[in-house]
């Protein structure tokens, strides 16, 4: 039997998530009844016809707040904010489209993971980010961007481009991402983008890693080179070590190179 083929059928059974417990003190409420919540919140987003309210959650007098605002887009655009409860203050957490919630992970202090799209009637890019709270500060999300608009934040790791390689270019290209548990109780994304320009050979791999301080809850972004960005590829690449479906290109041919896995036209059948 293949070698590769053993791989290719174990790999759906091992990219299965691992969700963490919800944490003790969130709850989503019901927003057709609690209208005590609901009044701070219009009041805080000035809600309008073509704003709809997808979903609020509360914990400690913040609520997180799910809104979509519907234009002449042919998608609606996602809005999170940050509202305290208090007074009434409200911070906008992360703008784009096609939110999906993945779910809670981290060990010790669970984060709601979410990814969403950059753009809409573009070749956008997937990104990557949790929404985690602090005591008296409310919710924030993880490794904020410089953006043009700081009225439409995108936080975030990049999961994968949608223009990288053929035909928009003349690379070559494997996306790779996973979100990982690491030793000390958390979490940490990281991505490798291999490109190999078809004409001269040239190759260039972007490694990254992002993770945060588990007590002042800092965020961390680094560039991998050398020994570290070896174990760090091989790390993301082994599809057992994978938490949630946020991840791709486990299959990839980097990947299977990294790993010592040889590609399905290679392996010599028993």
């Amino acid at each position: 039997m293949k070698k590769s083929l053993i791989y290719f059928a174990v790999l759906a059974f091992l990219m299965k998530p691992v969700f963490a417990q919800r944490p003790s003190g969130f709850s989503w409420i019901d927003t057709a009844s609690d209208k005590a919540t609901m009044n701070i919140v219009h009041h805080a987003l000035k809600i309008n016809s073509q704003t709809s309210i997808r979903k609020v959650g509360v914990e400690a007098g913040f609520a997180l707040v799910l809104t979509t605002f519907h234009d002449d887009e042919d998608s609606d655009r996602w809005s999170i904010y940050n509202i305290s409860l208090h007074t009434g203050q409200a911070s906008i957490l992360v703008s784009g489209f096609k939110v999906k919630l993945l779910d809670w992970i981290g060990k010790n202090s669970p984060e709601l993971a979410i990814k969403y799209y950059d753009c809409w009637g573009c070749e956008a890019a997937t990104l990557f980010t949790t929404l985690y709270f602090r005591n008296g500060l409310g919710w924030n999300a993880r490794w904020h961007n410089k953006t043009v608009d700081p009225n439409s934040p995108q936080p975030g790791a990049v999961v994968s481009y949608g223009d990288a390689g053929e035909p928009y270019d003349d690379d070559a290209v494997d996306q790779v991402f996973a979100v990982v548990s690491q030793a000390n109780g958390g979490f940490a994304a990281g991505s490798w983008f291999h490109s190999r320009d078809t004409k001269t050979g040239k190759i260039d791999d972007d490694v990254e890693k992002y993770s945060f301080d588990l007590v002042t809850s800092k965020d961390r972004v680094e560039k991998l080179i050398g020994a570290q960005s070896l174990a760090w590829r091989r790390e993301i690449c082994t599809p057992s070590n994978a938490l949630i479906k946020a991840s791709v290109g486990q299959d990839s041919k980097s990947c299977r190179r990294i790993l010592g896995i040889p590609s399905p036209g290679n392996a010599n059948t028993k």
